[in-house]
């Protein structure tokens, strides 16, 4: 007669460990990508696509992506392309084809073994102008893109 509860025991373990394990899933994911979610609505292609990085697990996006999320709304009518690239469940073929569908596929492939950095990037001469990381302060951020901005602006 134990040998069924045990099994019932061990039934019931699995089950709550399976549900604990899709809620921290869930808990993780929630908000996802909110610091780069601004659309950009220019009808012309964007100068410089900031591309970040990131994935549930990254402490150094816990810290970049508030600070980005600040900065974002300053470049609303600027020619920058706002993009996440999230690395929560490893490298994907999706995460790959949403990088070549943004333009950025041409460096994909040196930056998406990492994550917790915004790569500022020139997409018409295929070129990483900066990089900002968790250190950066909201200004710096600020200051990057706009300095980004003027460089690809005025390229030739």
């Amino acid at each position: 007669m134990l040998a069924p509860m045990k099994i019932a025991v061990k039934r019931r373990n699995f089950i709550f460990l399976a549900l604990a394990a899709a809620g921290l899933a869930a808990f993780a994911l929630a908000g996802r990508g909110r610091a780069t979610s601004a659309e950009y609505a220019l009808d012309r292609d964007p100068e410089v696509i900031a591309a970040t990085f990131a994935s549930a697990w990254c402490t150094a996006c816990k810290i970049l992506e508030p600070k980005l999320a600040k900065a974002i709304p300053s470049f609303a009518d600027k020619p920058v392309k706002f993009v996440e690239y999230d690395f929560t469940f490893g490298e994907t073929e999706e995460v790959r084809d949403a990088a070549l569908a943004d333009g950025f596929g041409p460096v994909f492939d040196r930056y998406a073994k990492a994550t917790g950095f915004t790569v500022l990037y020139d997409p018409q001469t295929e070129e990483v102008i900066d990089v900002l990381t968790a250190g950066h302060s909201t200004g710096a951020m600020r200051a990057a893109i706009a300095r980004a901005l003027t460089i690809a602006e005025n390229r030739d």
